[in-house]
């Protein structure tokens, strides 16, 4: 498979990368908390951890409600059927689904306000290039982190800034091609905090993804560490 992005697979990924899951209106009344409630918030704990939940609330004032639409038990599930149906064979722009994997606002009802995180299998290889301009994506800015993971960032066309992990992860009874071709993509939007930083965003973005890649106990043991390199400000 080649390395390049094609016109037809980065119009994919913008696509995905743009759309978001709406909110669910809460269920429960005030003073009352919900089993789906308590999940919820148990997932977004686990993804943003202690660090990344202050951070948060210092950013909006304590005001950020968190909702997940795929826990982590989803998201895993819906990896696993995806990477396990595709063959080294496959060819064409990829269509895979990620998961919601954690949702802030502080008004439930405003979508242009909110920080999203979400996850799945990526529609490219992990040895893609994105530091080059193409005819529908600006160029991005890739940092190397060790053999398996790797960052990048930057403004999209419809200008929106995301943060990217990939991370190969090997999933049991895949192709040997599979953790190269199809690694973990994590993707962090934010248009809440109004944090510009990227080094914040993506230490975030990593914690998250070392989360996620425990949840689906990949067979090369990724190492993705706790912060950036030091090149990233």
């Amino acid at each position: 498979m080649r390395n390049t992005l094609t016109l037809t697979a980065v119009a994919v990924l913008l696509l995905g990368a743009s759309a978001c899951t709406a909110d669910k209106e809460p269920k429960e009344k005030a003073g009352e908390t919900s089993k789906d409630a308590v999940a919820d918030d148990a997932t977004c704990n686990e993804l943003l951890g202690d660090a990344g939940l202050k951070w948060l609330r210092e950013r909006t004032g304590g005001k950020a409600r968190l909702k997940v639409v795929d826990d982590l038990k989803r998201a895993r599930s819906l990896f696993y059927q995806q990477v396990k149906n595709w063959g080294p064979e496959d060819s064409g722009a990829r269509t895979f689904q990620r998961a919601d994997a954690c949702l802030a606002r502080t008004d439930v009802a405003d979508a242009e306000r909110q920080l999203e995180i979400r996850y799945g299998p990526s529609y490219f290889p992990f040895d893609a290039s994105f530091d080059k301009a193409s005819e529908v994506s600006p160029a991005q800015t890739v940092t190397p982190v060790n053999s398996a993971v790797k960052l990048v960032h930057g403004k999209d066309r419809d200008g929106a800034v995301r943060y990217r992990v990939y991370v190969k992860c090997k999933i049991p009874g895949t192709s040997a091609k599979q953790e190269n071709e199809i690694p973990i993509e994590g993707q962090l939007t934010d248009t809440l905090t109004g944090d510009s930083g990227a080094r914040v965003h993506l230490t975030h973005l990593l914690h998250s993804a070392k989360v996620m890649a425990d949840n689906l106990d990949c067979q090369n043991k990724p190492a993705v560490p706790a912060e950036p390199p030091a090149s990233v400000k």
